[in-house]
């Protein structure tokens, strides 16, 4: 009776540890399904919601604008040009990109 217990404790070791082994090669496994079944879909493209703004907001927006002067260049200021009036067409652009990728 006793030779069965001592011969049982070392194989519990073994069987846990065989067990460990088959679940992490499971795991490895499985990770590669997931790669693979995602290389296979359709990119999620998020992107923030664009705010609206009414006519007569848009207006007044465009003669403050046209106030500012010019706008400046992106990597210099010169005289007389505006680098408010330069961001504010870099935010459009940025508006008009963002539209581009949302569901229609």
């Amino acid at each position: 009776m006793w030779l069965s217990v001592i011969c049982l404790i070392p194989l519990g070791g073994c069987v846990t540890a065989g067990f460990s082994a088959v679940s992490g090669v499971a795991s490895v496994g499985s990770a590669y399904f997931d790669y693979k079944t995602m290389e296979k879909t359709e990119p999620v493209v998020v992107s923030p919601d664009v705010v609206s703004y009414s006519e007569m907001v848009q207006a007044h927006a465009a003669d403050e604008l046209e106030r500012l002067g010019q706008p400046c260049p992106r990597d210099s200021v010169l005289a007389d040009c505006s680098g408010l009036a330069r961001m504010i067409l870099d935010y459009g652009r940025m508006r008009d990109q963002v539209r581009s990728v949302q569901p229609d």
